[in-house]
């Protein structure tokens, strides 16, 4: 089931970033009237994405003993660090 929600994140977000890179290139297929909620939801999901890997990158570190990605934290959020640390938890016991 987890693996599920993960895989419809990566694909929500990758649909977001497309639509705001789009957006940027004024090619988007969106109507101008909602390329300003595109370009804000891409920027909150940015704000949120830098806080997570602050706040996660100390624990990923001690759980899973490797370094957190930057770019790839800022892409997925916890579709890139959760399924890590879960593999790195059934690695231990």
């Amino acid at each position: 089931m987890l693996n599920v929600v993960i895989y419809s994140l990566k694909a929500l977000l990758t649909s977001l970033w497309v639509l705001a890179i789009l957006g940027l290139l004024s090619l988007s297929p969106l109507p101008a009237d909602y390329q300003l909620y595109a370009f804000t939801l891409a920027g909150v999901a940015l704000l949120v994405h830098f806080i997570e890997f602050f706040s996660m990158k100390a624990k990923f570190k001690k759980q899973s003993g490797l370094a957190m990605n930057f770019v790839q934290t800022m892409l997925w959020g916890f579709g890139y660090w959760l399924p890590i640390l879960k593999r790195s938890k059934k690695q231990v016991d």
